[in-house]
């Protein structure tokens, strides 16, 4: 998902030459008052009936910018994900699904064909199933004003029973993600 398009603009500028530029003076100013005043807790802004309200607020988004930044941070560099949180569920908790590139900073480029997955259960004694899951091509369709996108997806499982009474079971299930 693509950030929207920032609704702020900067209120002076460091460098340059234009109208909006702040002189090293005014800078050194009210860098400096800033300073005085955070060393006692702002209690001149916050003690102000106009600026307090204000420098209220913007700590509050501070404090949600620094939340977002760190889940941000913790969130960037992964490169694969896990389904499941135990034998019993789709996936047992710590089979890996895909990693999407070669290192935390690397992708996939945007043509590559994603391969198939395969995850094997041995938990059932002399049955093996394995869990084949296939991805086509993402498809774009558009109808009108409306774009839908599309992703193909086959899933086969397929059980081997050994023993007295071996047997092979297939099943498949085809279908596509439907993005609007």
């Amino acid at each position: 998902m693509a950030l929207s398009t920032a609704k702020h603009g900067k209120f002076y500028k460091t460098s340059g030459s234009g109208a909006d530029k702040v002189s090293t003076k005014d800078l050194a100013d009210v860098t400096a008052s800033w300073a005085l005043d955070k060393a006692e807790g702002c209690k001149t802004l916050l003690g102000d009936p106009f600026l307090g309200p204000l420098v209220y607020q913007l700590q509050q988004m501070q404090d949600e910018i620094d939340y977002l930044r760190t889940e941000i941070s913790s969130n960037k560099n992964k490169v694969s994900m896990t389904l499941g949180t135990s034998g019993s569920t789709a996936l047992a908790g710590d089979t890996a699904l895909l990693a999407l590139g070669t290192s935390g900073s690397t992708a996939l480029a945007g043509d590559t064909r994603l391969p198939a997955f395969t995850a094997d259960d041995t938990s059932v004694l002399n049955t093996t199933k394995s869990t084949a899951i296939t991805l086509g091509n993402f498809t774009t369709t558009v109808s009108g004003k409306t774009t839908t996108y599309s992703l193909p997806i086959t899933v086969t499982e397929t059980t081997v029973v050994t023993g007295k009474k071996g047997s092979t079971t297939t099943l498949t299930k085809a279908g596509a993600i439907t993005l609007t």
